[in-house]
């Protein structure tokens, strides 16, 4: 196994960056795995991309090979980790912070979707393969899609790998059925990690007049009305989603929820309604550092918005769920977004990713998800 000397270590983080490595490095091929060491210390083994920024991703702090081992014991330590949960579907591996790094893996009941984010995984996809196949799935889903996978030098990847997919597929989320469509959805069907924040939520909704912003497939919504929710709007601008949405509606016995398919922007513009909880969870406005300003402006007009839909003490739940756009960048936008809208509020809380979302200790880029709960005073 080939050594590469690095000139920096970052601790408990496990990239190397292009720039910390040091010259003149051997002819290796992209992917190879390689063992790190920082001033004749040995620091871990990793996978190497000359192609990429993040020139190695360490995998291990022991001088071990990748394979089938090594990977079945991250899923079972993995698995174990999320047993709290009382739950059949969530994310199973959260890349680096379960040890794979550039790799995800969401278990809806028996199915696994799998997303591949680094070269070096990518290259041992059939060692993952046979370690998941291990655990009797029904299916094996590949959605590899990511603008990771351009900057890693790999091109998109999605299709069955392993088994029958039959469509949607049908979860339980605190005893609240969903069905997820794993081919056409986003990411890769369902967000498990806004399942604390959901839970919070559903606290408020009793009684209340609801408005689920970006509703996606109702997620928010089917929580609300089931909390006792006196009406729910859920607003988003996919036609396919909202499909689901009603779908969803219907499994719980839900029938106080509404749905509208529109822009944000034009229902913000014809509706002009109160409501007593708003729930905003965009997009990530921005997947780099260069657009963070764009993602400021985004931020701050659906939040100026949404404030102004709000009663006299009502609450909103306001979601980022980009890294680039920092926790106190959020909060000083949305506090711009309250002043412009000519609106006081105070934060009753601040929530973040569940638990199958683990954050890795010295890798702030593991901790991207951020939730404002905001009381109109």
């Amino acid at each position: 196994m080939e050594q590469v000397f690095v000139k920096k270590v970052h601790h408990g983080h496990p990239w190397i960056f292009s720039n910390e490595v040091t010259r003149p490095l051997p002819a290796l091929e992209p992917g190879v795995v390689v063992s790190v060491f920082h001033k004749q210390k040995f620091i871990g083994n990793g996978f190497y991309n000359p192609r990429s920024l993040i020139a190695i991703r360490i995998f291990s702090d022991k001088n071990v090979e990748f394979d089938k081992q090594l990977v079945a014991d991250a899923l079972k330590n993995a698995s174990r980790q999320r047993q709290t949960l009382n739950e059949n579907s969530y994310r199973l591996v959260n890349s680096e912070s379960d040890g794979l790094p550039g790799l995800v893996i969401d278990k809806y009941e028996d199915v696994y979707v799998i997303q591949i984010h680094a070269l070096g995984i990518d290259q041992r996809k059939s060692i993952i393969i046979d370690a998941l196949v291990d655990l009797k799935p029904i299916a094996i889903y590949e959605k590899s899609e990511s603008s990771f996978r351009e900057l890693e030098g790999i091109t998109t990847n999605n299709g069955l790998i392993n088994g029958k997919l039959n469509e949607p597929v049908m979860i339980e989320q605190d005893e609240k059925k969903f069905l997820v469509n794993i081919i056409e959805g986003q990411k890769t069907g369902f967000f498990f990690d806004l399942r604390d924040i959901r839970r919070k939520f559903a606290g408020y909704a009793s009684g209340r007049k609801v408005l689920d912003l970006f509703c996606y497939t109702g997620g928010f919504a089917c929580y609300a009305g089931k909390a006792g929710a006196a009406s729910v709007l859920g607003i988003d601008s996919s036609r396919k989603a909202l499909e689901l949405a009603i779908e969803n509606r219907s499994l719980n016995g839900l029938d106080r929820i509404e749905f509208n398919c529109s822009d944000i922007h034009d229902f913000f513009y014809a509706d002009k309604e109160k409501y007593d909880l708003i729930v905003l969870d965009p997009p990530s406005f921005t997947k780099t550092k260069k657009n963070v300003r764009q993602a400021q402006k985004g931020y701050w007009a659906v939040n100026r918005q949404a404030m102004k839909r709000l009663s006299d003490n009502g609450i909103l739940f306001t979601t980022c769920c980009s890294y680039h756009f920092s926790e106190e960048e959020f909060e000083k936008t949305v506090a711009q977004a309250a002043a412009d809208a000519h609106c006081r509020f105070r934060i009753i809380d601040r929530l973040d990713q569940g638990l199958d979302h683990p954050v890795l200790l010295g890798m702030p880029e593991s901790r991207y998800l951020k939730c404002l709960v905001l009381e109109k005073r």
